[in-house]
């Protein structure tokens, strides 16, 4: 990152946006860019929805409540990057429009995940998943009980497409080389269940291996080229059978970061699909959703 980055953190005064604040604290320590923090008042749920008959003072009880959390992530981010680098927004309107237009202004996102199962996940959505399907810059979601330091410097990139994940590599690469860590490329893969019985027998699943593991290393040579320093840092390709988010998240249960990838789709409210998801409720390490090259290229 350049002097120029800064990296926007929404605070929300729970666990999962002070897992959030700490974490990209730590980054922006370690790569020299700013923190912006921003809490959003959803002021519809002092409108009406919950106060059909009004109540004039929740509105500025609720904002009351967002300058305080915003103070308190603001003390505890300037301890570690020093106050001149950390900055604060209050912002109005809904939650997930108003993080993704911050977005814009960011050259990254990092989001807590207060892990929410059930009726709750049902009824309320999941903030952090909307927020990584539609931002223009990469996303980084942070488990509420995310240590703030973690001996594991292994960085772990999930990859779907064997040839065209460069981008993602160089990516994964560029971390490892920040935390002077080491990294881990998987690649899963399956035949469809209404395939099995056909194809028992006649699959050469070693060739199939044996291939896929061919075509990540010409990949992993590629991405080394983009990316300066990287020659030297340590990296293995796991490939294996099976359901994508079971293997994902088995392979990057003790790394410092998993770093996945977010597919254009015609449909916005389609561009994360059921796998990223999973791995954002599921994984035990901060998850990177990076976005289309193309949506990354265009704000360089």
């Amino acid at each position: 990152m350049s002097e120029r980055d800064r990296i926007m953190v929404a605070v929300d005064g729970g666990e999962g946006g002070r897992a959030a604040a700490r974490y990209a604290a730590g980054r922006a320590r370690r790569s020299g860019a700013d923190l912006w923090l921003v809490h959003v008042v959803d002021l519809a749920i002092a409108t009406g929805v919950f106060y059909p008959y009004g109540y004039s003072g929740l509105a500025d009880q609720i904002r009351e409540a967002g300058v305080t959390a915003l103070a308190h992530a603001e003390k505890e981010a300037a301890e570690i990057v020093g106050a001149e680098h950390v900055t604060s927004t209050l912002r109005d309107g809904g939650v997930v429009t108003e993080l993704v237009h911050a977005a814009a202004e960011s050259t990254m996102v990092v989001l807590g995940d207060e892990r929410h199962h059930g009726l709750s996940r049902i009824v309320t959505g999941s903030v952090s998943g909307r927020v990584a399907s539609r931002a223009p810059v990469p996303v980084v979601v942070v488990p509420a009980d995310w240590p703030a330091e973690r001996d594991n410097r292994m960085v772990v990139v999930a990859v779907a497409d064997c040839e065209a994940s460069t981008d993602l590599v160089v990516r994964g690469l560029e971390e490892a080389v920040e935390r002077d860590g080491g990294l881990v490329i998987v690649h899963s893969w399956d035949v469809p269940a209404v395939y099995y019985d056909s194809t028992l027998g006649q699959l050469d699943a070693a060739g199939v291996l044996a291939d896929a593991r061919h075509r990540l290393m010409q990949t992993l040579e590629r991405a080394r080229q983009l990316v300066p320093n990287s020659a030297g840092v340590d990296a293995w390709i796991e490939v294996r059978r099976g359901q994508a988010a079971q293997i994902i998240t088995e392979s990057s249960k003790d790394a410092a970061l998993l770093v996945i990838g977010r597919r254009g789709h015609a449909f916005p409210l389609r561009r994360l699909g059921g796998t990223g998801h999973a791995l954002l409720r599921e994984s035990s390490c901060p998850v990177e959703v990076v976005p289309p090259a193309p949506e990354i290229e265009s704000r360089r």
